[in-house]
């Protein structure tokens, strides 16, 4: 069972819509210019299409594992880590010594002080694939190898709403409404409003899903890391009276400080999905800065340091949770996967947007009905991947 072949395929796919986040927090949306803190400080790229990294390894029997690098933009940096760095290293490993592979791949960039971005979802698109091909190795899926499910579905909750800015007014709420109404017709009880606009304006938009979702549903507020440490308290005292669930990325992942001074203040559960590696997420528990960890399963350095980090949260009382917002279907299968085999779990993203990376690219990925996801039969991460449909979108087809 030795890897004979690594290959990664940048993929960018005109989308049907317009990214959620890129409404939000993109280049030509987001703050007015006048506001605090700058607008420099609180945009952020965003691809004109869809853009990911698929990953292919096959073993010398013949078994073949898909996994995805998290690459929303420039994906031709994280193949090319994939390709020139990352294959030397795993072709002719054991196919049964993933955690081995894993240290060999993240200790290659260690000198250069590579712990987070592309260097971490070029390692997480070839960990997800080993594991995809272990799984079908053995004939089992991803959540039994890692110790088995501890629910046999998972709920989801919808991601994401945008908040409305002061420029939009009360046309910007009437707008809020609409798309929150529209997903609890169709059966979600569980919505993330996209905030790190206007403080105001938040507040008022989560109220509005709030009535829409009533005293049964759940709400939950992202402010992208858009606000100073003021801003926030400020906000998050507003988002306990409306019950959310949590705030994610209050203030910059960097001011770890400013999270441990938020988390003694407010009552409202902090999130964060910025947390590339256990170490890093180790800083914020020592600090009593986090309660809800958020691993992204293709930015977090995949499945193996996923579980670690989730398992770290769990030994200091916090909760993990696959972050999702935006992939492929082999991420949104390998996120099943790890929060079935979490036991500190509650309740997962789902990005609600066309996906044309999705179904396009394996028929058989699972749908949420009703706002949970179950799991697909089958060995691996349990989906089809049509190679003719890979080869078509990498060539720009």
């Amino acid at each position: 069972m030795k890897i004979v072949s690594v290959s990664a395929f940048p993929l960018r796919v005109p989308p049907e819509e317009t990214y959620w986040g890129a409404r939000t927090w993109g280049e030509e949306t987001g703050a007015d210019l006048d506001a605090y803190p700058p607008v420099a400080r609180r945009r952020y790229a965003y691809s004109r299409t869809i853009d990911t990294v698929l990953v292919r390894v096959e073993t010398d029997d013949g078994v073949v594992g898909w996994g995805e690098c998290k690459a929303p933009v420039a994906p031709s940096v994280a193949a090319a880590c994939v390709n020139e760095l990352l294959r030397p290293i795993v072709l002719g490993s054991s196919l049964d010594a993933i955690a081995v592979t894993w240290e060999r791949m993240y200790a290659a960039m260690r000198v250069r002080g590579h712990d987070s971005g592309f260097w971490l979802e070029a390692i997480a698109g070839v960990d997800i694939a080993l594991w995809d091909a272990w799984g079908r190795t053995l004939g089992q899926p991803v959540y039994a190898l890692l110790g088995g499910a501890f629910r046999s579905a998972v709920p989801v909750y919808a991601s994401g709403v945008p908040a409305a800015g002061r420029r939009e007014g009360t046309e910007g709420l009437r707008r809020v409404e609409a798309e929150a109404r529209r997903l609890s017709d169709a059966g979600w009880t569980a919505i993330k409003v996209a905030v790190g606009v206007d403080p105001e304006g938040d507040a008022a938009s989560v109220a509005v899903v709030r009535d829409v979702l009533g005293p049964g549903g759940r709400v939950f507020a992202d402010a992208a890391g858009a606000y100073d440490v003021r801003q926030a308290l400020r906000l998050g005292e507003r988002l306990e009276e409306l019950g959310v669930g949590f705030f994610e990325m209050p203030v910059p992942p960097e001011q770890v400080d400013d999270y441990a001074y938020l988390a003694a203040r407010l009552s409202i559960p902090l999130a964060l999905d910025s947390l590339a590696t256990r170490h890093r997420a180790l800083t914020f528990l020592r600090a009593g800065a986090l309660h809800v960890l958020q691993p992204d399963v293709c930015r977090a350095g995949g499945i193996s340091e996923t579980m670690r980090i989730a398992a770290l949260a769990d030994a200091f009382g916090a909760q993990a949770t696959p972050h999702v917002s935006i992939g492929s279907a082999v991420h949104f299968a390998a996120s099943l996967h790890c929060a079935l085999a979490m036991p500190n779990f509650d309740i997962m993203e789902h990005w609600i947007g066309s996906n044309p990376l999705g179904r396009a690219l394996a028929a058989d990925l699972d749908e949420p009905v009703n706002g949970v996801r179950s799991p697909t039969a089958g060995p691996g991460l349990g989906i089809t991947i049509d190679e003719d449909a890979v080869a078509r979108l990498a060539s720009g087809g």
